[in-house]
């Protein structure tokens, strides 16, 4: 028996829709910039050759999506700067959503989170202020306080991670590692255990030993710690760590 799914038939694509493109492309090609002001809901009328309510419901799309401000009065409607992390929000989530139900998804992202890692390191090497240093050895303390307590011990390493994006000084490496951080904490802390039976003593060891080459500017020694973080993750094959997050849903 063919399963009832809620599909409803296609219709074509409302004006509306095809007005809010065009305008999204231009500001996309920066044919408008931030600060610009829109053309009138008069002028835009008679440019697409629609009426104004169309004109309103696709200013009203572009404002959800973030990319114009609507505002009474003279000015109008203005082309807003352009928020990367929106976007990025969005593909966190998708991501979040594919290490639960694929596996192969899974290695993908294990594989990219290794090398976007490996290149927030070497950055921060080059790049950690006084104070990055010092805020990162604090929650290398924490960290060593936990002892063999792994479930206290893995959100204050993330943090430490996420804090080490931060001190590469390159914003997009820091937005980039948030994609990871839900993923991160989603994904393992229901399975720790499974995963580190021993408790957090090589992970602290590898993460003491990171620290250490990043302080000095130390990039050999980076590459061997980030190798030593990979082949503990491999450890644990990511085949079990889908099978045991779907064996856990399916409890819950």
């Amino acid at each position: 028996m063919t399963k009832k799914l809620p599909f409803k038939q296609v219709k074509r694509t409302h004006l509306y829709e095809k007005v809010a493109e065009q305008i999204k492309t231009a500001i996309f090609d920066g044919l408008l910039e931030p600060g610009d002001s829109l053309p009138s809901e008069r002028e835009l009328s008679e440019t697409f050759g629609v009426g104004r309510p169309t004109i309103r419901e696709a200013l009203r799309i572009l404002h959800v999506m973030g990319l114009i401000n609507i505002s009474a009065g003279i000015r109008g409607s203005t082309v807003r700067e352009i928020d990367l992390t929106q976007y990025l929000e969005t593909i966190r989530e998708q991501l979040a959503y594919l290490i639960h139900v694929d596996k192969q998804s899974i290695q993908d992202v294990w594989e990219v989170r290794k090398y976007v890692e490996l290149g927030i390191a070497h950055s921060a090497a080059r790049n950690a202020t006084e104070q990055d240093i010092a805020n990162l050895e604090q929650l290398f303390q924490k960290m060593e306080e936990c002892g063999a307590d792994i479930h206290a011990y893995f959100p204050i390493a993330v943090e430490f991670h996420q804090k080490l994006a931060l001190a590469s000084g390159n914003s997009i490496f820091y937005i980039i590692w948030n994609i990871f951080h839900d993923i991160l904490l989603k994904g393992y802390m229901p399975i720790l255990e499974d995963l580190f039976p021993e408790g957090p003593q090589r992970l602290l060891n590898s993460n003491r030993v990171l620290l250490t080459a990043i302080k000095s500017g130390d990039h050999a020694a980076i590459e061997r710690t980030m190798e030593i973080h990979a082949e503990e993750e491999r450890l644990f094959p990511k085949d079990e760590l889908f099978q045991t997050n779907r064996n856990r849903r399916q409890k819950e």
